[in-house]
């Protein structure tokens, strides 16, 4: 079954596998007989994990942040300024929509519903990409498909 993903109001259509920001994994997306899940690990900018979920399940997270839903279909993690942190929606089986706070070394990426915006203040938005059951990279210049 193909699946897509919404990141920031950006389509990767044809299943893609494993997302990096420059070059490192922010999460990565799998399938079972449930559907499509997600896997990834947020870190602080200390390199200290505060959420982690294995197959949309909520493994980890910092009691500091507010679990507003913690199911397999909708995961919704917010932080003390009521900011999201992570979210994980299955829309429908074929249909993914992810969001959250990625920082990377002196790297901060947000994915909001609207857009993703870089630490150097670049917004991505409206792209539709071909992910070709790929990975993809979220950079400079806009969202690519890598191998």
């Amino acid at each position: 079954m193909s699946y897509k993903l919404i990141i920031g109001n950006n389509f990767v259509l044809n299943s893609p596998k494993r997302i990096f920001l420059m070059d490192k994994e922010i999460f990565s997306i799998g399938e079972d007989n449930n559907g499509v899940y997600v896997d990834s690990e947020i870190v602080d900018k200390n390199g200290k994990n505060i959420v982690s979920i294995k197959k949309n399940k909520l493994v980890f997270c910092i009691e500091d942040f507010k679990i507003k839903k913690d199911k397999r279909d909708h995961i919704l993690v917010l932080n003390s300024q009521g900011e999201i942190v992570l979210e994980s929606r299955v829309y429908d089986k074929k249909t993914l929509i992810f969001s959250g706070i990625f920082t990377l070394d002196e790297l901060t990426c947000t994915i909001t519903q609207n857009y993703i915006l870089l630490s150097n203040g670049k917004r991505i938005m409206h792209s539709r990409v071909d992910s070709e059951n790929k990975n993809i990279c979220i950079g400079d210049d806009g969202i690519k498909v890598i191998q």
